[in-house]
């Protein structure tokens, strides 16, 4: 089966987790989805996992729109999801 890479944009506290990398790339089989997407990342980056695998966490958006944790979504190949973690203020 063939492989498809999608983007990954960090954010926050996110990027800090991930060593204040702001951009990353993850390889996925071919009709993968995000639930496949959030193990992979949790996989690759364990310091991600809180971020990814818990979906009241953190928000996702796919292409610039956000996705819902129940949305069955396809991803393509050059997909750019990005990691958007609560925004926490006073």
């Amino acid at each position: 089966m063939s492989s498809i890479q999608v983007k990954v944009l960090l954010f926050a506290s996110a990027r800090e987790a991930a060593g204040n990398v702001s951009e990353t790339a993850i390889t996925l089989e071919n009709g993968a989805t995000i639930s496949d997407f959030r193990r992979r990342v949790a996989e690759k980056i364990p310091a991600l996992s809180a971020f990814v695998l818990d979906e009241e966490s953190s928000m996702l958006a796919l292409n610039e729109e956000y996705i819902q944790s129940d949305d069955i979504i396809r991803l393509k190949n050059g997909d750019v999801i990005a990691v958007i973690p609560p925004i926490s203020g006073g």
